[in-house]
């Protein structure tokens, strides 16, 4: 036990300033988006009861839970993402509240999966909820923001996949494929395994193959949806492509069409998705940075009233790590100036220091007898352009000003400091 007194448990991390700025800066640019959406931030239990949390959750996910006993002998498990969440807050509040509503979030979620470099079982993730509207705009409107999230971010030369689960199910109905059958070709789906869904194919009837073994070749641009349309002999299929097209059309009116990408093999990990679905990908990263979709029955299992809903999630990590695999450049924390004082001066350099920052500036303050050579490294650690020192100097009515970029000293007289200061 003692040897584990510093470290995280596995898949966990702690964030010294270097790295949690660069968090913090990723969701200020993306909440920004958010908040010219008219979307509203809302906050969930980071521990839920376990049956809660298993409403609509694909199999998968379900083994992937981090479950507890309470004191008094409930199952609890740490929320694995934030859907079934607001889900259940919403379901327990319906008469309260009016639709749509526009909700976003930032919060960890927690996946007992195998950590790797950007799939951390401690996953930081802000996203949005539209609940309450049901048509081709709304899913746009997820889509867009998701775009606008990424390109306000920083984030450059990325894809977004948009497929569709009414079309796949539509299929499984149209080939009359029994649960173990639906569950396993689902299985391959999900995990992008091509090699075992072709060998799996292979199995199955001639009519089926002939169906199924187009499924991964339905990928690339808005042609994509026709040559879907020629595959398939189902209502369901033919009315999910009709539901891309209109999508697709709000899309490009919007001017984001050169994001978009049609992959109707694409199925996310999650039982709940009734309609659109769609995941973002980047040059180098060998996974997602943000996927969502449709699910119009959630609400529904916990209320008894459908309530249609479309969301999604980003990745902070993963968008860092694909911003820095780019090669972009965070800006700077940003301080200002170091003012330094002792004991005789402290009533002055509090003031100033209360002054300057009441202008916006950003200061940080230390007590000490002089400055030294450890004391403007430091200055220059933080990124600050001045030490302003209050340490009294020959002349009772001067103060010394550090320049840490022209690496010069001044003294100055106080009386004229503030007009002077950030001239220099």
């Amino acid at each position: 036990m003692k040897n584990n007194i510093l470290k995280s448990p596995d898949g966990m991390r702690s964030y010294l300033p270097d790295l949690a700025f660069k968090f913090k800066e990723i969701e200020q640019r993306i909440f920004d988006v958010f908040k010219l959406w008219g979307y509203q931030p809302v906050i969930t239990p980071t521990l839920e009861y376990f049956d809660s949390l298993t409403v609509g959750m694909g199999s998968r996910l379900k083994k992937e839970l981090y479950k507890f006993i309470d004191y008094e002998g409930n199952i609890l498990a740490l929320r694995p993402e934030m859907t079934a969440p607001i889900a259940r807050t919403l379901a327990g509040r319906l008469d309260d509240l009016t639709f749509p509503q526009r909700l976003s979030y930032s919060a960890s979620v927690f996946r007992h999966g195998q950590p790797q470099s950007g799939k951390n079982r401690e996953i930081y993730q802000v996203g949005i909820e539209l609940i309450g509207e049901k048509n081709a705009l709304a899913d746009a409107e997820a889509i867009i923001i998701a775009i606008e999230s990424l390109i306000n971010a920083g984030v450059k030369r990325f894809k977004i996949d948009i497929g569709h689960a009414g079309f796949l199910d539509g299929i499984i109905n149209q080939l009359n494929l029994n649960n173990r059958e639906k569950n396993k070709l689902k299985a391959f789906l999900v995990q992008r395994d091509l090699v075992g869904l072709r060998n799996y194919i292979n199995n199955l009837n001639p009519d089926t193959n002939r169906v199924l073994d187009q499924l991964p070749l339905l990928r690339g641009d808005k042609d994509v949806l026709n040559l879907a349309g020629e595959l398939v002999d189902n209502r369901k299929s033919i009315t999910a492509i009709e539901n891309l097209k209109q999508i697709y059309s709000y899309l490009s009116d919007y001017g984001v069409e050169e994001y978009i990408n049609f992959d109707l093999s694409l199925i996310r990990g999650l039982d709940y998705y009734t309609g659109v679905v769609f995941e973002g990908f980047t040059e180098k990263l060998g996974y997602t940075i943000c996927g969502g979709g449709r699910y119009d029955n959630l609400i529904g299992q916990y209320s008894g009233v459908d309530l249609p809903a479309i969301g999604f999630a980003i990745g902070v990590e993963r968008v860092r790590l694909a911003l820095e695999k780019q090669g972009y450049c965070f800006p700077l924390c940003r301080v200002d100036a170091v003012i330094v004082f002792n004991a005789e001066t402290s009533k002055l350099a509090l003031k100033t220091a209360r002054n300057l920052r009441e202008k916006g500036l950003v200061i940080i303050s230390l007590e000490r007898k002089e400055v030294d050579r450890k004391l403007l490294s430091f200055g220059k650690s933080k990124g600050a352009s001045k030490v302003i020192s209050f340490c009294p100097p020959p002349e009772e009515d001067k103060l010394e000003i550090y320049d840490l970029t022209s690496n010069s000293r001044e003294t100055i007289s106080i009386k004229d400091w503030e007009e002077r200061l950030w001239q220099r």
